[in-house]
């Protein structure tokens, strides 16, 4: 963290929005809807975070099976992905979509919406005088420079801003351990008749897993399997197994979990060509470029979500939002661990129309006074992070985070001054998000 670093402007902005993931993608339209002048910065070549880059094969609990909960801005980039692969109506709790789709959607709606959109550059520290954030430091292909703005949102996934910024953060189980990543895979030439003819017998992929799981004879031992999820007649992504034992903070850490997930695709390969009718002539087109990460930092904010919150389905005077995904806290290292980890996350599923309230203080980083916070790294506890750090939840608290940044930015650019009512009479009126 720097006071003041004597390097050139790259851009200056009302808003300044780190990170082009699900997140940061509302953020940024949800500001520039409201007429500031918005910048969204992203380290890879692309918007859609996990959703595109980590090649994660399904969008989750966009609804609550009674409604769409999190608001247009998730929902109709969505839509719009589908319409492309010809699928005009939407699944709101499992939708595959399509990656490439889903990447020209997020660009079209960004530049439609007025965002200055810059990738492949990387944060490199904060620059911060007193309790404010004057610029972020940024790694360009000119070198070092700023990116100085009013209000700044950290979508990083990483909190990787407020880390910097020195706001006070809490990191995986007590003992500072994550839930393990997982390397996904796109699988192509599948024969999707032979394949859906065999779902519907019973032998799906993941009811063949699991069956050779419990009897000690799969490839690998692991009883996490979402398994492969279809987009086209013969292709789809596969969401398999975990990279035991990794920090993905840790760089060392992090290069050797790419390298042992690119071998442990493979394996899942050959399980679904030795196993798996539709298979045996299909190919490993590739592995995701974006490690498919769950948990890192967890900013400290004002307030806390907790997983009691979730149990009592709670609700909150300056709700932002209402979310349903279930409790699904993957093991660190213990494989044994993950097959209770699937119990549970069964268990603690809502029923139809069920939902908790997510707080906007849950967004507002403790000691700066011009930082939001949204994605995965909101102020929670390690039971509520497992559920909101799905897709649709970091599209639900970055779109939030992006209207008050815009707020604040028209005012004195303190995140807490921002009139909440008006806040929530933006989220509920232009970009219809469920708020009771």
């Amino acid at each position: 963290m720097f006071e003041s670093l004597d390097v050139p402007v790259f851009c200056d902005a009302d808003v300044v929005i780190a990170g082009a993931g699900p997140a940061g993608i509302g953020a940024a339209i949800a500001s520039a809807m409201q007429g500031r002048k918005t910048v969204l910065l992203e380290q890879t070549g692309s918007a859609g975070g996990m959703s595109t880059n980590s090649l994660i094969p399904i969008i989750l609990h966009q609804g609550d099976g009674k409604r769409v909960v999190v608001g247009n801005i998730c929902h109709s980039i969505v839509r719009d992905a589908c319409a492309e692969m010809g699928i005009h109506e939407v699944h709101p709790l499992w939708q595959p979509v399509d990656t490439e789709a889903l990447k020209r959607v997020c660009d079209r709606r960004l530049l439609e919406a007025g965002v200055k959109v810059f990738y492949m550059i990387r944060i490199a520290d904060a620059i911060r005088r007193g309790n404010r954030i004057e610029a972020l430091l940024v790694a360009t292909s000119s070198g070092l420079q700023k990116v100085t703005g009013r209000v700044f949102v950290d979508c990083t996934g990483d909190g990787s801003v407020a880390a910097f910024a020195g706001v006070p953060f809490d990191k995986g189980d007590g003992d500072g351990n994550t839930m393990s990543p997982t390397l996904c895979a796109q699988y192509t030439n599948v024969d999707m008749a032979r394949y859906r003819e065999a779902k519907a017998r019973g032998r799906s992929d993941r009811a063949i897993w699991m069956e050779m799981a419990e009897k000690g004879v799969s490839p690998v031992a692991e009883f996490h399997f979402p398994g492969f999820w279809e987009y086209s007649e013969k292709s789809g992504r596969a969401n398999v197994g975990h990279l035991y034992g990794t920090d993905t903070l840790d760089d060392e850490q992090l290069t050797r979990a790419y390298i042992e997930g690119r071998k442990l695709a493979l394996v899942y390969h050959n399980f679904y060509r030795e196993h798996v009718p539709g298979f045996e002539n299909s190919e490993l087109s590739q592995t995701a470029a974006l490690m498919g990460v769950r948990e890192s930092r967890r900013i400290r904010g004002d307030y806390q979500l907790s997983g009691e919150d979730y149990r009592r389905r709670a609700s909150f005077p300056d709700e932002i939002g209402r979310f349903n995904y279930p409790i699904d806290i993957h093991s660190s290292g213990d494989v044994a661990r993950q097959k209770e980890v699937e119990k549970e996350l069964a268990a603690t599923m809502y029923k139809w129309g069920e939902n908790y309230g997510v707080p906007y203080r849950a967004l507002v980083a403790q000691e700066v006074e011009n930082l939001l916070v949204g994605g995965r790294c909101i102020s929670c506890d390690r039971e509520a992070q497992s559920s909101i750090r799905v897709i649709p939840g970091c599209f639900l608290t970055g779109q939030a985070a992006g209207a008050a940044a815009a707020m604040s930015a028209a005012g004195n650019g303190a995140v807490r001054s921002v009139d909440v009512e008006k806040l929530r009479a933006f989220l509920r009126d232009e970009l219809e998000v469920y708020l009771p």
